[in-house]
């Protein structure tokens, strides 16, 4: 269960009320900031905003928020303008969870006409009261908005819906473990647990996705056999929806195959008020998302990787791609999701190879940004392996953390994002010259990691004893150390003709993601290319 509990909303939409039965539920702690701000001041809040102004007001909120957000276990209804103020939402949001309580203008003048003492709406008439209850509604949706979800409470008594859809809603929060803060604005949650799947239909209340909107959920061929009975559920919990079925493998990533599903959504009629439920792995993951993004110009998706390579990566952060022969990921958009949903449990069905592709990835994180990450897996590689659930969960959660901290300062690669293709540039130049059926994505980047650790040692910026360590932690998680290993063989000549159609070229210049040591990486476009090949040698 979250740590601490908290409501916002407008005044008279139920926050106190519902509040208080939730504590009292819960066994918990129950406190009322404006309650707080009384009993410091001495003062009604009323008295506040005649005697000091509203502006006094809003810095003994702060104040109180602030202490309030140093107890554990409290559920707490907020000031209806508290999360008008950032600083204050920033303090909430890393000490729990935000519940928005939300009625109609109507019924919120009704209810505040009960008692029309409260100081932004006293001595109103009813129709000035309502508009005013309109306009600043209006005025606040933009942080309401912000909250991690939404509940209706135009009924009366609460008792009856809002609490139980409240505490339901909870099962699945108590297991969110990220949020995606974009640099546009907005945010998203990502969840990591075991067994969480089963409370999609809750995800998707909360998100306000359902009942709304028509759901479809796109999912490939393998993951149709392995997870059947999970398809099936999922089918059934969003709404009884259909499921679009790729053929699996990279080679399906590419425009052809995606118009497969715009035809199948325009035929069955799915509107703007549609969402796609992803439940595959990267390759279907990049391929809905860009459906999504493209499908009458923008409709909603959500998340559900199977992978341990798309939990970590591929899922979170919004690039959503098709391949082209010219090379990866070359036909996509900047299109971030509703919401990610990590169920561990998923990974049971997982082939081993994917398995350790997903852990080139984790390695990558804690060489990219982490040291103190990088040094746990090489404690606990072994607990990793054997697939140890506290183990995986921990992994998953530092990996979305990770990136969506990147993400948070860069979401649309135009800087530090960039240190997140460490191995990338190498690795998609080996999946190209395969024609994408060789190699896992995730292989293919831990071997492009290695030719980057030893270019980075060539061009003295880390150690070979640094190089070393990242190896040894690539050859524990069974990454392959050399494409010879694997029964491949290209040219050198080749391999440099496949790297210059990497996307992250610029203008015929060649960037690389190089290691300065463990945890600290930097873009640059100083190595020549008798240092590149050189380096590629080291995997031939």
């Amino acid at each position: 269960m979250p740590s601490n509990i908290y409501f916002t909303g407008f005044m008279a939409s139920g926050k106190t009320r519902i509040g208080k039965m939730l504590a009292e539920n819960l066994k918990r702690d129950y406190i009322d900031s404006d309650a707080l701000i009384e009993e410091r001041s001495k003062k009604s809040i009323a008295k506040i905003f005649e005697q000091d102004g509203e502006a006094k007001f809003r810095e003994l909120e702060k104040e109180a928020i602030k202490e309030i957000s140093q107890k554990e276990k409290a559920v707490v209804s907020l000031g209806g303008g508290a999360i008008t103020k950032s600083e204050n939402l920033r303090v909430v949001r890393n000490s729990g969870i935000l519940v928005c309580m939300r009625a109609t203008p109507e019924i919120l003048c009704e209810r505040i006409g009960r008692n029309n003492k409260r100081p932004l709406m006293a001595d109103l008439e009813p129709e000035a009261r309502l508009e005013k209850i309109k306009t600043m509604l209006a005025e606040r949706e933009q942080f309401y908005s912000l909250a991690d979800f939404s509940i209706d409470s135009n009924e009366s008594p609460p008792e009856e819906r809002v609490l139980p859809l409240i505490l339901e809603a909870l099962k699945l929060w108590e297991h969110l473990t990220a949020r995606v803060e974009l640099s546009s604005g907005g945010n998203y949650p990502v969840f990591i647990g075991k067994n969480i799947l089963k409370h999609i239909h809750i995800l998707l209340k909360t998100l306000k996705l359902l009942p709304q909107n028509d759901m479809l959920v796109c999912t490939d061929s393998n993951i149709a056999k392995k997870q059947k009975e999970n398809l099936k559920m999922l089918c059934k919990k969003a709404g009884e929806s259909k499921s679009f079925i790729f053929p699996a493998g990279e080679n399906s990533k590419q425009l052809e195959v995606l118009n497969r599903l715009w035809t199948f959504m325009l035929k069955h009629r799915y509107s703007r008020k549609s969402c796609l439920l992803q439940f595959s792995g990267g390759v279907i993951g990049d391929m809905a998302g860009f459906a999504a993004a493209t499908y009458q110009r923008g409709i909603s998706f959500v998340q559900i990787p199977t992978s341990l390579l798309a939990m970590v990566d591929s899922s979170v952060g919004g690039k959503v791609a098709i391949n082209h022969t010219e090379g990866k990921n070359m036909i996509g958009a900047f299109y971030q999701p509703k919401a990610v949903m990590c169920d561990l449990a998923v990974l049971r069905t997982l082939p081993k190879e994917e398995f350790r592709a997903g852990l080139a990835e984790v390695v990558k994180y804690g060489i990219i940004y982490d040291y103190d990450f990088f040094e746990w897996l090489e404690k606990n590689a072994d607990a990793i392996l054997e697939k140890n659930i506290a183990a995986l969960k921990y992994i998953v959660k530092r990996s979305c953390e990770i990136k969506a901290a990147v993400v948070s300062v860069d979401e649309h690669e135009l800087g530090l994002r960039a240190i997140l293709n460490y191995g990338h540039t190498f690795g998609h130049a080996i999946e190209k010259l395969t024609d994408y059926s060789k190699f896992s994505h995730g292989i293919a980047v831990g071997l492009g990691m290695r030719v980057a650790g030893r270019l980075s040692v060539i061009t003295g910026r880390w150690s070979a004893e640094e190089e070393a360590r990242q190896n040894e932690l690539l050859s524990k998680f069974r990454i392959p150390k050399s494409l010879k290993e694997c029964k491949v063989e290209f040219s050198l000549k080749a391999i440099w003709n496949a790297m210059g159609t990497d996307k992250k070229a610029d203008k015929q210049i060649r960037f690389y993601i190089l290691p300065l040591r463990l945890g600290e990486v930097e873009k640059t476009a100083e190595p020549t290319k008798e240092q590149v090949l050189e380096a590629f040698r080291a995997v031939l």
